[in-house]
């Protein structure tokens, strides 16, 4: 029987996902056993910053590069590739710099005392994924799903691999972590990308004149998805940050591996967006609501399992000293069954290709969450967290159905194709996540 390429790099790309996520898990397990509770509060506050910093370092480009990219010829393939590459790094360099010389008021007035130190390497590991991302996405770009699909693994089994090595030799810290599970194993995964590259291409600095023609192209078209990024990182993230200001470090540390583990999630959903979005001119009509409602109800079905097993998993893998994890981690669970229902409806906006809509629903679930999380977690704590992340769900489904009833299209009336909706949609090729996105 003869497979369609779409189904072949999706069942490698889920693949390796799949592959990332078991890597990741023990790579997560043993920097959590190792750092202890209060120490993996601070990793997690860590990460939330270096995701949102991150998200607005990505600027983005890499969603438009994707489509840029996969729409041209070969030679401008090339060109196009190349001037991504800098203008990416470049951005995150910027970025990241300029953020490393606010990290001693951040670390002091934001982030409840965190060494200012371990900020600064946490920043400057968004430029070492910055351009191992940037690679993987010309992988994406140009169909090559199983090499982006081994650099997903390289990355993951180098990074759990690492940790074990560091755990067993006594020296795996807040830094080593940083330093060598963060930066180490981007560069190392940069110069396997490097090599997988096709034969003949270069990665020489473009002229001014191309990088700035095609840093007006790829911004023109991916300025509203990083909108829309951001405000989705940021809620993502927002409620670790301000937890962190009102609840012991014991405390976040165990609601942050309760989310750790319950973002788990959606890699089969994700691995079908990377897929699908170069094949975007190329899309066929198709019953896209109702194959993403079917989808996403059996996803739930495995999910629910999942719940009452929460406990007795949390102790036997992470010891009793995060049992206090498994009740936030049944709750946001639930959460995340939520999200898998929603997940088609809130990308109607792009099957009309409203990309403001996008952004307007991210921006409505970010506000929510903040407003409500401070309304909140002084009084609930972890589960105030999770309060105000159920009522950012409901905030930004609510947005993108008066939107759309605003607009006069009805869910109903699907007329675009479920590529071009998906295309749009933020992929998560494991290879483009900061450094502790990888250990989830």
């Amino acid at each position: 029987m003869t497979v369609d390429p779409i189904t072949r790099g999706w069942a490698l790309v889920t693949s390796a996902g799949v592959v990332r996520l078991g890597l990741g898990f023990v790579a997560s397990l043993v920097i959590a056993r190792t750092l202890g509770p209060a120490d993996f509060g601070v990793f997690a506050v860590l990460a939330a910053t270096v995701a949102i910093v991150g998200t607005l370092a990505e600027g983005g480009l890499t969603e438009a590069a994707v489509l840029r990219i996969a729409s041209g010829a070969a030679a401008e393939a090339q060109a196009r590739s190349r001037a991504f590459l800098w203008l990416r790094v470049c951005v995150a360099a910027a970025v990241a710099g300029g953020t490393c010389l606010l990290a001693e008021p951040m670390a002091g007035n934001l982030l409840g005392g965190v060494d200012a130190g371990l900020l600064r390497w946490a920043l400057l590991g968004i430029v070492a994924t910055a351009a191992s991302g940037a690679l993987s996405a010309i992988m994406q770009a140009t169909g090559r799903f199983g090499r982006m699909s081994s650099l997903t693994v390289i990355n993951t089994a180098l990074t759990a691999a690492l940790a074990v090595v560091l755990a067993a030799l006594g020296r795996l810290d807040l830094l080593s972590a940083l330093v060598v599970l963060g930066i180490g194993t981007s560069l190392v995964t940069f110069g396997a990308a490097a090599m997988m590259l096709p034969t003949g291409w270069r990665l020489a600095l473009p002229s001014r004149q191309q990088l700035a023609y095609e840093a007006a192209r790829l911004f023109h078209t991916g300025r509203w998805l990083w909108l829309a990024s951001l405000f989705a990182m940021l809620t993502a993230n927002a409620e670790v940050l301000l937890l962190n200001r009102w609840a012991a470090l014991p405390l976040l540390g165990a609601y942050a591996l309760a989310l750790n583990l319950a973002s788990k999630t959606d890699v089969v959903n994700q691995s079908l967006y990377t897929v699908l979005l170069p094949g975007v001119a190329q899309a066929r009509p198709s019953g896209y609501l109702r194959r993403g409602l079917l989808r996403s109800a059996a996803i739930c079905v495995c999910l629910a399992v999942l719940i009452p097993l929460a406990e007795p998993v949390l102790v036997l893998l992470y010891g009793a000293e995060y049992r206090g994890a498994a009740p936030f981690l049944q709750l946001l669970l639930g959460i995340a069954i939520l999200d898998v229902l929603l997940t088609p409806f809130l990308l109607l906006p792009l099957a009309y290709s409203l990309p403001k809509v996008l952004a307007g629903a991210d921006a409505a679930r970010a506000i929510t969450l903040v407003v409500v999380a401070i309304a909140l977690l002084p009084g609930f704590g972890p589960f105030g967290a999770i309060a105000a992340r159920f009522a950012a769900r409901v905030a930004g489904a609510l947005a993108v159905g008066v939107a759309l009833l605003v607009s006069g299209r009805g869910a109903l009336q699907v007329q675009h194709t479920e590529a071009a909706g998906i295309a749009e949609k933020r992929p998560a090729a494991a290879a483009h996540v900061e450094p502790f996105q990888r250990l989830n």
